[in-house]
């Protein structure tokens, strides 16, 4: 599977990606949001796994583009916005799933596998 994952903190981003890759997974990085649009743009993700904190955007906007950029996009939130508010604020705004961190990565490959 293709996932773009937008993650500006660089250890989680190395972690992360790393146990992706490991479990099989194309992955395409991201530091900030004008990154991820480029990507989106250029590449062709499956999924679109994103923090919501971002330095030079929100993940809340981003998830908006890319279901405009590619209405059939997996996308999953991965966040420490951990409140009951905040995840329903995530999915409304389109995210198909919200992961809080500290992240479970079997529940996360779990996501990953579920639909595909």
């Amino acid at each position: 599977m293709n996932i773009l994952l937008v993650e500006d903190h660089q250890d989680t981003q190395r972690v992360l990606s790393t146990l992706l890759k490991h479990s099989g997974h194309q992955i395409l990085v991201a530091s900030n949001y004008l990154q991820a649009l480029r990507l989106l743009v250029r590449t062709q993700p499956e999924v679109l796994l994103c923090d919501l904190g971002l330095p030079d955007g929100d993940g809340l906007d981003l998830v908006a583009k890319a279901k405009m950029q590619r209405p059939g996009i997996k996308t999953i939130a991965v966040t420490g916005r951990a409140s009951d508010e905040e995840r329903e604020i995530g999915l409304k705004a389109g995210f198909d799933h919200y992961v809080t961190k500290p992240l479970d990565f079997q529940a996360l490959r779990a996501l990953l596998a579920a639909d595909k």
